[in-house]
């Protein structure tokens, strides 16, 4: 008999261990039921992708074909960075991402995001095999486990893994709205290395979480590979030049064009933005937002 018992598998485990990341939808292991449909079966229906084009463009009736694209891409990147990374990096699981064994179930949802509520698409994600990839010797035994040499061979299985999950959408957008794949890649890699970095601030694991994105989007000759994304630290100083504090930032190789809908607005760390205007903005940002938790600290 095997010492794994399938109630207590791996997988299932580092799911229900990292389930508290998951509070928008939900990621599970499981079956096809209706109402679901796997990655491989939306990316190929045109009707669906239209769908989430037109949803996209509903918020601004201007908003080209390139923007909806890159739209959807940012939203649908959102679910499935969220579903996977809590899993690589606090758990050392790769699950198998090809596309005919992810399950989604599409919805709308309202997000309140900095005091505003956004309307958002989101999909729950289940996933239909059990077979994972792993650099941690006590799970390398299951026999639905790959064992991996280290981290850097996990975090190059998990390149690989979005490599071949995202190709086939994004050549679907390029065609549908002409938006080069470059444009989309970076829009991927944007994505990793920013949930990456949120997901190492809340496991208290900031350096590695740091290096781990970077072993992912900077390999060379990975689509996902471009110079202009990076992470970068600024410090905030008092009016004596004295420390307050220190923030990570996500640089993007990538733009979601939402400028061309929004009066010309650059997002904060926007590709298109000088390095030295987007510093004294989020150094303005942060000097705000110490100021208001200032004001709310007990006299």
């Amino acid at each position: 008999m095997s010492f794994f018992d399938q109630d207590h598998h791996p997988l299932e485990e580092a799911l229900s261990a990292q389930s508290p990341f998951w509070s928008e939808f939900r990621v599970e292991c499981g079956g096809m039921e209706e109402s679901w449909t796997t990655a491989r079966a939306f990316f190929d229906d045109a009707a669906a992708i239209d769908a989430f084009m037109n949803y996209e463009r509903s918020h601004h009736s201007h908003m080209d074909d390139k923007t909806c694209a890159a739209l959807v891409m940012i939203d649908y990147c959102y679910v499935f960075m969220l579903a996977t990374i809590p899993l690589v990096a606090a758990s050392g699981i790769v699950p198998d991402l090809t596309p005919e064994r992810i399950a989604l179930r599409m919805f709308d949802d309202r997000h309140d995001h900095d005091g505003e509520v956004h309307d958002v698409r989101r999909a729950d994600i289940r996933y239909l095999s059990h077979r994972f990839s792993t650099d941690r010797l006590s799970l390398g035994h299951h026999p639905d486990a790959t064992l991996l040499s280290g981290r850097e061979e996990l975090c190059d299985a998990f390149r690989i893994a979005i490599e071949n999950h995202f190709s086939a959408l994004i050549e679907v957008l390029v065609k549908r709205s002409g938006l080069g794949r470059p444009a989309l890649w970076r829009l991927v890699a944007d994505a990793v290395a920013g949930r990456w970095l949120e997901v190492g601030r809340q496991l208290n694991c900031l350096g590695q979480a740091r290096q781990d994105a970077m072993r992912v989007v900077k390999h060379t000759g990975s689509p996902l590979y471009n110079k202009q994304l990076h992470f970068f630290d600024l410090t905030l100083h008092d009016y004596n030049c004295k420390p307050i504090g220190s923030w990570t930032f996500r640089a993007r190789g990538g733009c979601c064009r939402y400028y061309t809908v929004a009066e010309g607005a650059l997002c904060s760390t926007c590709v298109l933005k000088k390095p030295e205007i987007r510093d004294a903005e989020l150094l303005d940002t942060m000097r705000r937002h110490v100021a208001l938790l200032t004001a709310g600290q007990p006299t």
